[in-house]
């Protein structure tokens, strides 16, 4: 099993407290409903943040929080799904859920850094040019389809979320010799910039690409006000944690999913055994 660090150094637990806001208001759900300390988030299955219980604080009785989550998303045709943290509450959170049979998948790593560290990028090879835009675009999202499960699978459901944002996002997409090859996406939230959505695809990765959009992300937020940046990070992506650590991105903390499985079919003879 992969599970999230149990215990932060204690000039990080506020921190981290302050990245798990930042990142619900980065990419809100379409639906969201209170229990207690939990926040159960709902989003037509677009996204595992966007469907996942945000165990943000307590519960008077964790068994039955159990329960009205199971409730709830069995109610909208999803597994029940929690993101777990360093952070998340209460502290047999992780012990119930294992005794419940909730699996662990996603690990990633929520990193930072400084805004001005980001504002340097290596030239690419090839003809490059950049554009903005305060929505996703078609040529953003082309590249986005190809690279990301979230727009791929469920771009009907992320574009829903996406234009229901409040806060300020800009879409940043770069053109290599013409062809749309790298996106990434920023929110302004405070003096936080979070990078969401980075994206390159396989034919000019290597090439500085990804160093450029994340050097025109962090300089319009900068010039919004924004001194730190965040972003997440999965465990298996050794590329990419690579280029963040390049570009001064230290993590803080690990998150990831915990889902109840379905229950196996019963078999022919109605005795629980599926048989293949």
């Amino acid at each position: 099993m992969v599970a999230p660090r149990r215990e932060l150094p204690v000039g990080d637990v506020a921190l981290a407290c302050r990245l798990e806001d930042l990142a619900h208001r980065a990419w809100p759900p379409l639906r969201e409903e209170a229990h207690a300390g939990w926040v159960l988030r709902e989003s037509a299955g677009s996204s595992r943040r966007g469907n996942s219980v945000w165990a943000r604080n307590d519960v008077p009785d964790l068994a039955d929080g159990l329960r009205v989550v199971r409730s709830f998303y069995e109610a909208v045709g999803l597994p029940p799904t929690f993101q777990v943290t360093p952070v998340a509450r209460p502290a047999g959170l992780l012990d119930a859920l294992d005794a419940a049979g909730y699996d662990d998948a996603g690990p990633t790593d929520v990193c930072v850094a400084p805004v001005a560290g980001l504002l340097v990028a290596r030239p690419g090879n090839g003809q490059v040019e950049v554009t903005h835009a305060d929505l996703p675009d078609e040529r953003w999202l082309a590249v986005a389809g190809r690279v990301l499960t979230t727009f791929a699978a469920q771009r009907a459901g992320s574009l829903a979320v996406l234009r229901a944002m409040t806060l300020p996002q800009r879409y940043v997409t770069l053109h290599v010799d013409g062809v749309p090859a790298g996106v990434g996406r920023g929110v302004l939230d405070d003096d936080w910039l979070g990078i969401y959505s980075m994206a390159t695809l396989p034919g000019v990765r290597g090439r500085g690409a990804a160093g450029r959009v994340l050097a025109e992300l962090a300089r319009w937020a900068g010039a919004g006000g924004a001194n730190h940046a965040y972003l997440q990070v999965e465990r298996d992506s050794i590329a990419a944690r690579v280029l963040y650590a390049r570009r001064g991105f230290r993590p803080v903390y690990g998150y990831s999913y915990r889902r109840l499985p379905a229950p196996a079919p019963a078999g022919p003879a109605g005795n629980g055994a599926a048989r293949s």
